[in-house]
C-alpha cells in the first residue's frame, strides 16, 4: 500500500480556450477564463497551497523577442510536466467543457495524482492525514 502524502502543490485545471459560454467573443471569453482561474489560485494560495499559475503562460507571448514563436505543442508539455510534479489536480467550474482539462484529468489518474473538486476536499484529505491510524483488526 503507497503511503499518501500531504498535498501542497496543487494544479488547477479549467478552460482556458473560448468555447462561447461567457461570451460570444473569443478574446473577452480568454480573459474571463483567466480571471476565473487566477481566483481559484487565490484561493488555493489562501488556504495554504502552493497553485501552478496556470494559464499564466500568455506572459511568454508577451516577453518574447519579436520574431520569436513559441508553439501550442510547447505549452502544452510544460503543463504537462507541471502536472506530473504536481501533488493534485483541482479540477475547476466547466472543465467538463474543455477538451485540454479532460486531458489533464486523464493524466493525473494515470499518474495516481489524486484528482479533487472542491477546495475543502483537499483541505479534508489532509486534515486525515493528521490523524492516528488505528491498525486493522485481523
Amino acid at each position: 500500500m503507497s503511503e499518501r502524502k500531504k498535498i501542497e502543490y496543487v494544479y488547477a485545471a479549467g478552460p482556458l480556450t473560448p468555447r462561447g459560454i461567457k461570451s460570444t467573443n473569443s478574446a473577452i471569453e480568454y480573459l474571463y477564463n483567466l480571471k476565473d482561474i487566477a481566483k481559484v489560485q487565490i484561493d488555493l494560495i489562501k488556504a495554504g497551497f502552493t497553485p501552478y499559475p496556470t494559464g499564466l503562460d500568455f506572459v511568454y507571448f508577451l516577453t518574447l523577442p519579436e520574431g520569436e514563436r513559441i508553439t501550442e505543442q510547447t505549452i502544452k508539455k510544460i503543463s504537462k510536466n507541471w502536472l506530473k510534479r504536481s501533488d493534485a489536480i483541482l479540477m475547476t467550474k466547466y472543465w467538463e467543457r474543455s477538451p485540454g482539462s479532460i486531458a489533464e484529468k486523464k493524466l493525473a489518474e494515470s499518474l495516481g495524482i489524486p484528482v479533487f473538486y472542491l477546495i475543502q476536499d483537499i483541505l479534508d484529505y489532509n486534515a486525515g492525514l493528521d490523524q492516528p491510524q488505528l491498525p486493522l483488526a485481523n
